[in-house]
């Protein structure tokens, strides 16, 4: 699974979607988590938000998940309709954050311990 995560070192959420530079690519395997690609976002000037929203959405096509310090409603708006889901992290290191969520969506996984067959 690809996750995208916007941070300005490589080791901690800390930007906010709309101003990142660049988003990092992660694809999540069962060895752990493995960095496959930098992803640059601007090629116009920051005040330029439309362009700044919708090249950021072009970036994400292919994840499942963003990890971001904020993100404004109409891009996560956005990102939802598209099936990608947005996690907002405060300063958090990006392998906690992401081994928190999956935590999170392992213990949301319910089985059925009496299925009817048909």
């Amino acid at each position: 699974m690809k996750i995208a995560i916007a941070s300005s070192d490589g080791k901690i959420i800390d930007q906010h979607f709309g101003q990142a530079c660049h988003i990092l690519i992660y694809q999540i395997e069962r060895e752990g988590l493995r960095l496959i690609e930098l992803r640059e976002k601007h090629n116009e000037p920051i005040c330029n938000h439309e362009y700044m929203c919708v090249r950021g959405l072009e970036l994400l096509k292919d994840c499942k998940v963003l990890f971001c310090k904020r993100i404004g409603d109409v891009p996560k708006k956005k990102l939802h309709e598209q099936g990608i889901e947005v996690v907002e992290s405060k300063k958090e290191t990006i392998p906690h954050a992401v081994v928190q969520y999956l935590s999170k969506m392992t213990n949301e996984i319910r089985i059925d311990e009496n299925p009817q067959k048909n």
